[in-house]
């Protein structure tokens, strides 16, 4: 990590949200960020929705995103807020991609992002449809707050609701936890979460998306220092 000023004094910064966010970059990297700052980090993962209620709230500082900043205000919506996306400010970190996992002894390798949306519209319900097994598909989501899946329903599924059968987890990381016990089990999930040795990736084509943090407005000086140590980090 590239060498942060360290502030005068010391704060506590609030990060609520989206859980790929924690787990793919802040929790990784938490111990040297509040070392490099000389920050305390207060984490929550609830969900991108939520976080940015959250911040709306004054309870975070920043929300943590997994999706462009367009379809975060989607999930935050959902979570109950209307946020105008004009007052906030998105400082992407990194890339990251959602892939779309199966049980490892699935035979299906590859989906086109039709078959995908109509597995999640229920309009293909048995894994022998395409070209699987006969047994019926069970979907898994995130949560309904969450940012990967406002992202799958914004470009995969056109803007179309999930159907009444999708299963939601309360993070998109359990989706990938029960994909890989369910045989009958799908789900879209970060690349970060989808353990070849767990589940089987399915090729179709790339979902990539930004991870990074929500501000209202410009950051304050220690939100700042925090979102540019997290940059530097590897």
């Amino acid at each position: 990590m590239s060498i942060v000023a360290l502030p005068a004094s010391a704060e506590v910064v609030r990060l609520h949200g989206a859980t790929t966010v924690m787990n793919v970059v802040v929790n990784p990297h938490r111990e040297a960020v509040e070392k490099a700052t000389g920050h305390t980090l207060e984490i929550v993962g609830n969900a991108t929705g939520k976080g940015l209620v959250d911040l709306a709230a004054g309870t975070a500082d920043a929300a943590m995103v997994s999706e462009p900043l367009e379809i975060a205000v989607e999930a935050a919506a959902v979570a109950g807020k209307q946020l105008d996306i004009k007052t906030l400010q998105m400082h992407e970190v990194r890339k990251d991609e959602v892939v779309f996992v199966v049980h490892p002894s699935n035979p299906v390798t590859s989906l086109s992002w039709e078959q995908i949306r109509d597995v999640h519209l229920g309009k293909i319900t048995n894994w022998k449809q395409l070209g699987g097994d006969d047994r019926p598909i069970t979907v898994y989501s995130d949560a309904t707050t969450g940012g990967t899946r406002a992202l799958v329903r914004h470009l995969v599924l056109g803007g179309q609701e999930y159907g009444s059968a999708v299963k939601p987890q309360l993070n998109v990381k359990r989706v990938a936890e029960v994909v890989a016990v369910d045989q009958s089990g799908f789900g879209g999930v970060g690349r970060g979460f989808a353990e070849a040795a767990s589940v089987k990736t399915v090729k179709t084509k790339k979902l990539e998306r930004p991870l990074g943090f929500v501000t209202i407005g410009a950051p304050k000086p220690g939100v700042a220092t925090v979102i540019a140590a997290f940059r530097a980090a590897k």
